[in-house]
């Protein structure tokens, strides 16, 4: 299950547009976001008009101090301009800030789901953390990096989810199949993860800190896509885990390896 890029570098008005011409296709009368208010607080929510209150998906959680720097959940009238929303993403473009998904699912029932999957646990539950899968940069490494339950038990609430990678491309994921197998039935309060799934969402979570610590851009490497670019960086460190190669040292250069060609 691969995404694809639907809109190449769209303008915040000619992405919403399209987000909101995707819900009546899919004959739904609401538009599903998930944002993340880290740094922003929580004023923001009044200037758009939601057809419910918006939800804070970690309130309630064992991470709820979290809770108002984190994602918030919002239900919008797709038949709307959504002008006041749009303000918002002409404000936001650039920031890994808004996650879409189009769900015929009642409101709460979508909240309780979305709160459930952002509540990962591994090592037989010692261990407990949030899963950041609205996070745009991230989303398609999480679905990647999970086995056919885990993530049938987060996409089968919506029929797509859309997003703004890091090149600014507008990508949709379509979980319409996922939707036509029988529901789902989890008997954990959490996510579990496996350690495969951890050491694949580690090598992501490395990729990113090495690009900000080296300060990498794709032009030092032939490379035109920060997409591609993190991409490389993230099998390289999966390489380097393999390897047993542990140490910055050790790991550089397999990395440039990886990224194409030695630093401009």
């Amino acid at each position: 299950m691969k995404p694809q890029i639907v809109m190449t570098a769209p303008s915040p008005e000619a992405w919403l547009e399209m987000l909101l011409q995707t819900a009546k296709a899919l004959e739904l009368s609401w538009l599903d976001l998930i944002v993340d208010q880290a740094e922003l607080g929580s004023r923001w929510q009044s200037r758009v008009a939601a057809l419910h209150s918006p939800r804070m998906l970690l309130q309630g959680t064992p991470h709820a101090e979290a809770a108002d720097e984190g994602p918030v959940l919002l239900r919008l009238d797709a038949n709307q301009p959504q002008t006041r929303l749009l303000k918002l993403l002409r404000q936001w473009q650039g920031q890994p800030r808004v996650l879409a998904l189009f769900s015929g699912w009642d409101y709460d029932q979508l909240a309780e789901r979305l709160t459930l999957c952002m509540q990962a646990s591994w090592d037989k539950g010692l261990q407990q953390g949030v899963l950041r899968y609205h996070d745009p940069r991230l989303f398609a490494a999480v679905v990647d990096a999970l086995d056919e339950p885990r993530r049938q038990l987060l996409l089968e609430p919506a029929a797509q989810w859309h997003w703004l990678d890091r090149d600014g491309n507008a990508r949709m994921l379509d979980a319409v199949a996922i939707q036509s197998l029988p529901p789902l039935e989890w008997r954990n309060d959490t996510l579990t993860l496996e350690q495969e799934h951890i050491d694949a969402l580690s090598s992501w979570h490395l990729a990113e800190t090495w690009r900000q610590n080296h300060l990498l851009v794709p032009e030092s490497y032939g490379l035109d896509s920060e997409e591609e670019m993190i991409r490389r960086l993230a099998l390289a460190h999966q390489a380097a885990d393999k390897a047993k190669l542990w140490s910055e040292v050790e790991r550089l250069p397999l990395v440039e390896r990886y990224l194409g060609q030695e630093p401009a």
